[in-house]
């Protein structure tokens, strides 16, 4: 190996290293921003934290575009962030020691991985699902009806709402291969109402109005989920098992879910959603791969509506609306419609409000210029990424 080579190699060797260590500190940082602003309760600190958020946004995407090979090369550093990441996540209900804090943070996971769930139907098969909440919902009655009813445990009745979840998405599926666009988005939303309408009308099976109450906390060799967690002089609510089982399920589906998406079943869902008409051509079997795409996005949603039956005990109509699948459409498109993106996305959007309760007359239109603004920013890159 000649010299200039050698250099090369040592200096390559010397920025990666150097990456790393700034991906580290960085992530860190990261990290301390979230808790700062966890622990913020007064409306006008939380107006600077946010406004702080926004302006160190708006220069880190600056320098991001400056392609700076040390910045790219931080950018790279992808499981140092993710490792910092879980930790801290780990580490939250510790730190906080809220039960109001905990209970938003497992709510915020829940909504995680059904924006997760929509990212395979939409971001990555290309089908425009306007009706998520059904599946949701469909999770949420058929874990808390096998309970209720049937007394079975919770840890039966999960995998048993994916199941129900995904077998149902079939009925809004098999009409929906047939078309395509707005067309499609019409049909799925069109399910979603009728998923809603039914649950209010069939009293003999949901309850109505009324819904179902009486379901049943997870336990776990004995132990169950809404006692406090003890450990040494440190008690924690018992939202915390909630959050640490929501946490589980959500770092399991997005690993199974990368994992996916990187085979050749995402390879194949790349190409239907970039040129459907030339992936048939190429011998792609399209109509098997939109009724995959719908089944595994519905299953996570039917998860998603079991962890939450199970966390409040009681459900009701009126835990389900059809602004939600919305609201999960502007996550999917804000995370640049890939895992990690969305992942952060709903996160953020699903604590946000909960930060804006002060401003209780305005939130909405904060909540709102918030998701705009991030849209404008966002745009052109999201429409260069598809």
């Amino acid at each position: 190996m000649s010299a200039p080579s050698v250099e090369i190699a040592v200096a390559r060797g010397t920025r990666d290293g150097l990456a790393r260590v700034l991906a580290a500190a960085l992530a860190v940082a990261i990290l301390c921003l979230i808790l700062v602003g966890m622990h913020i309760q007064a409306a006008n600190l939380m107006l600077v934290y946010l406004a702080v958020l926004a302006c160190a946004g708006g220069a880190a995407a600056w320098i991001a575009r400056q392609r700076l090979p040390l910045v790219a090369a931080i950018g790279q550093q992808s499981g140092i962030f993710g490792a910092v990441a879980l930790m801290g996540a780990v580490l939250l209900p510790l730190i906080l020691n809220d039960q109001y804090q905990v209970h938003v943070l497992a709510m915020a996971g829940i909504f995680a991985l059904m924006a997760l769930g929509l990212t395979v139907t939409i971001g990555y098969a290309g089908l425009a699902d306007f009706g998520y909440v059904a599946y949701y919902a469909i999770g949420a009655y058929t874990s808390a009806l096998l309970n209720v009813r049937f007394g079975l445990p919770f840890w039966a009745c999960l995998p048993l709402a994916g199941i129900v979840a995904g077998l149902l998405s079939l009925l809004v599926a098999f009409p929906a291969i047939r078309v395509r666009g707005h067309y499609l988005a019409l049909v799925t939303l069109g399910f979603s109402l009728i998923v809603i309408q039914l649950i209010n009308n069939l009293t003999w099976l949901t309850g109505g109005t009324e819904g179902i109450s009486g379901i049943e906390t997870p336990v776990l060799f004995g132990w169950d989920f809404a006692a406090p967690i003890k450990l040494g002089p440190i008690a924690l609510p018992g939202e915390a098992s909630y959050y640490m089982l929501v946490l589980f399920v959500l770092v399991l589906a997005f690993v199974i879910l990368s994992r996916i998406t990187r085979s050749r079943w995402g390879r194949m869902w790349t190409a239907m959603r970039l040129d459907e008409v030339a992936a048939e051509a190429a011998g792609l079997n399209i109509t098997h791969l939109k009724l995959v795409g719908f089944v595994t996005g519905s299953c996570l949603g039917g998860l998603a509506g079991s962890l939450y039956a199970h966390m409040v005990g009681y459900i009701d109509p009126s835990s389900f609306h059809t602004m939600d699948s919305i609201l999960l459409l502007a996550v999917v498109a804000i995370g640049n419609w890939r895992l990690p993106g969305v992942l952060a996305a709903a996160l953020i959007f699903a604590v946000l409000p909960e930060k804006l309760r002060a401003f209780e007359e305005y939130r909405p239109l904060l909540f709102a210029l918030a998701l705009l603004i991030i849209m404008i920013m966002r745009g052109r890159r999201m429409m260069a990424a598809r």
